[in-house]
């Protein structure tokens, strides 16, 4: 058996994986990211043309396992255990990306989704003990952990953006009138709000509990939610005396290149 002190347990749709008897190889070597650059070539000119998108392609990170099976579990429920942790059912219709993160690194998840099935070669010798690999594939970014959570706004007006990537957060309000969100000097206007809803910040829609849409209620700069760069970045609610803002709170999602 390898050394169970290069093995370490990961956090993956909200469970741990000690729970299913599995370990991951860490530290390991992470795959990084491919940038969105088209190249052209020019004859009589040294030196490529760039046309850069500023964005990125997402990765395929494989992880080394080790998997002790718990004594109460035969291996065929502990397959089914397996596959319901890492393929749990689709949710709106599609699968969706979960974050995930080593119990070693308290700062840091990546994002990502199980396409093919864990693969296990299993010890000839036991019944209980196998060796295999995951594969996740991954948005390019890491996520801070202390921002994919709804937290409340800043109380002093503005927040730091320690990480190098701008990010789009999600923002959750419970609201009843009219008010108006500034975030770095830009006015989010929502209007007629009444109740519960969110903001998405990868799409810019805003919808309630019950995924009804209130966008035509709302005016956004651009037509674009709201982002936060890196550096200081302000955000203040305003509205009149005669609406009322119950809850503002907003999930950042800091995040940098894997």
């Amino acid at each position: 058996m390898e050394d169970l002190d290069d093995y370490k347990g990961i956090v993956f749709n909200n469970r741990k994986s000690t729970d299913f008897g599995v370990l991951v190889k860490y530290p390991f070597n992470p795959v990084h990211p491919t940038p969105d650059i088209t190249t052209t070539h020019v004859n009589s000119r040294s030196g490529d043309y760039l046309v850069d998108y500023g964005s990125y392609q997402n990765t395929t990170q494989t992880f080394n396992i080790i998997v002790k099976v718990p004594s109460e579990w035969t291996r065929a429920e502990f397959n089914r255990q397996l596959i319901n942790w890492l393929m749990p059912p689709q949710m709106d219709g599609k699968r969706q990306y979960s974050y995930f993160y080593f119990d070693e690194d308290e700062d840091y998840a990546f994002y990502g989704i199980i396409k093919d099935v864990p693969t296990i070669e299993w010890n000839e010798n036991t019944t209980d003990f196998g060796t295999g690999t995951i594969s996740i594939y991954t948005d390019p970014f890491y996520y801070r952990l202390d921002g994919i959570k709804f937290t409340d706004l800043p109380q002093a007006g503005y927040v730091n953006n320690l990480d190098s990537r701008e990010t789009s957060p999600d923002w959750h309000f419970i609201a009843n009138g009219n008010f108006i969100l500034y975030v770095n000097g830009f006015p989010y206007e929502f209007d007629n709000m009444e109740g519960e809803f969110w903001v998405s910040g990868e799409t810019g829609d805003v919808y309630d509990v019950h995924n009804n849409l209130y966008n035509n209620q709302c005016h956004f700069p651009n037509l674009e939610p709201p982002t936060l760069v890196y550096g200081k970045n302000t955000i203040e609610i305003t509205t009149d005396s005669s609406n009322t803002v119950q809850l503002a709170e907003y999930k950042p999602k800091w995040r940098r290149l894997i």
